[in-house]
């Protein structure tokens, strides 16, 4: 596989995988010569494909259970972009059957106030905590450009902007308790009934969720910027909800609908 030192490089591969975003069709990895060797090159890739995606609203996390790494057959969570294109407003609609990987999942978001730049990375617990200003309620159906992504590895998947699709964000909140998030419920009601979880299913904490981010990306010379939203990875999650109305209700910290069509 190429290094990707060149920017044409690095550009090409964004193409391929945002053709098949778009178009609609599963590749069977990417071509030889094209791929990136490591995960410093897989993320610029990402950030080559901001060119052609538009606006970030902030992060999404994948693999961040158990669960979710034996299944991806990688060792560490995945990091990729949330795209404002591919946000949808909630009580919106998507039409689920049309999803490569037909998952729905209800997650923990966080929304920072306050930048946390490559250069104060590692950060400790304490320093995130203080650094997030609100809770999001979240539903994101994660997507894949590959014919195989369980076994496309930690380096291709990261390309492939983490498995990132469309999601929904609900009403931030800025009164609650921070530290009890990973005792805190989620009950994704579905259709075909209800999928239970809690904070604890992402890195035992979101909070922590959202340190291994920065620091996962201060690693690479990037940061975490104001007013972006993290969310956490799947707390809980069905691949067979059915048709019709689908909300995520975390208690008093709220919730979060839309329409599967």
């Amino acid at each position: 596989m190429s290094d990707l030192t060149d920017t044409t490089a690095i550009e090409t591969t964004a193409q391929i995988l945002w053709d098949a975003w778009t178009d609609g069709e599963l590749i069977d990895g990417l071509p030889a010569g094209t791929g990136p060797a490591n995960v410093a090159d897989a993320y610029r890739v990402q950030f080559a494909t901001d060119r052609f995606a538009g606006a970030r609203v902030g992060w999404k996390l994948a693999a961040t259970g158990a669960g979710g790494r034996t299944a991806l057959g990688v060792d560490q969570p995945l990091a990729g972009p949330l795209y404002a294109r591919f946000q949808v407003p909630v009580g919106g609609s998507v039409e689920f059957g049309a999803l490569r990987m037909s998952t729905i999942e209800a997650e923990f978001g966080l929304r920072l106030g306050r930048d946390l730049p490559a250069t104060g990375a590692p950060y400790d617990h304490d320093t995130v905590r203080a650094a997030i200003d609100a809770f999001v309620p979240a539903i994101e159906f994660p997507n894949t450009r590959y014919l195989d992504h369980r076994s496309a590895g930690v380096v291709a998947l990261t390309a492939d902007a983490a498995l990132a699709g469309f999601f929904v964000l609900g009403e931030p909140l800025t009164d609650f308790d921070i530290d009890s998030l990973p005792e805190r419920t989620v009950v994704l009601n579905t259709p075909n009934g209800p999928i239970e979880g809690t904070g604890a299913k992402v890195l035992g904490d979101p909070v922590e969720a959202v340190r291994w981010l920065a620091n996962e990306l201060g690693t690479y010379g990037y940061g975490l910027k104001a007013g972006e939203t993290v969310i956490t990875g799947a707390a809980a999650a069905t691949r067979e909800p059915g048709a019709g109305r689908v909300w995520a209700e975390y208690g008093t910290l709220g919730q979060v609908e839309l329409q599967l069509t």
